[in-house]
C-alpha cells in the first residue's frame, strides 16, 4: 500500500468515527488519534460482527462495518467509563 492510500484510509476512518461520536453524543479521548484507534478497532469489530463481503467501501475502508463497529466500541467505552466513575464515588 502506498502512502496516499494509507492517508485516505486514515481520513475516511477519522470522518466515520467523528460521525459516530456525534450520533452517540460521546467524545472519544485523545482527539484524532483516539478516532483513528477507535476506527481501526471498530472496523475490525464491525467486520467480525457483520462480515467483510458486502457494503460500500471508500479508500479500502468498509463504511458500514466501520461505522457500526465504532458505535459499538464507543458505547462499550462509555459504559466502562461510567462504571469506573461510579465505583470511585
Amino acid at each position: 500500500m502506498d502512502f496516499l492510500g494509507l492517508l485516505i484510509q486514515l481520513i475516511v476512518t477519522i470522518i466515520i468515527v467523528a460521525i459516530a461520536e456525534k450520533i452517540s453524543k460521546t467524545e472519544v479521548p485523545y482527539g484524532w488519534i483516539g478516532n483513528i484507534i477507535a476506527g481501526l478497532i471498530g472496523g475490525w469489530l464491525g467486520q467480525i460482527l457483520l462480515g467483510n463481503t458486502w457494503g460500500p467501501s471508500l479508500g479500502g475502508v468498509l463504511i458500514v462495518q466501520t461505522f457500526i463497529g465504532a458505535l459499538v466500541l464507543i458505547a462499550v467505552v462509555k459504559w466502562l467509563m461510567k462504571t469506573i466513575k461510579a465505583r470511585r464515588a
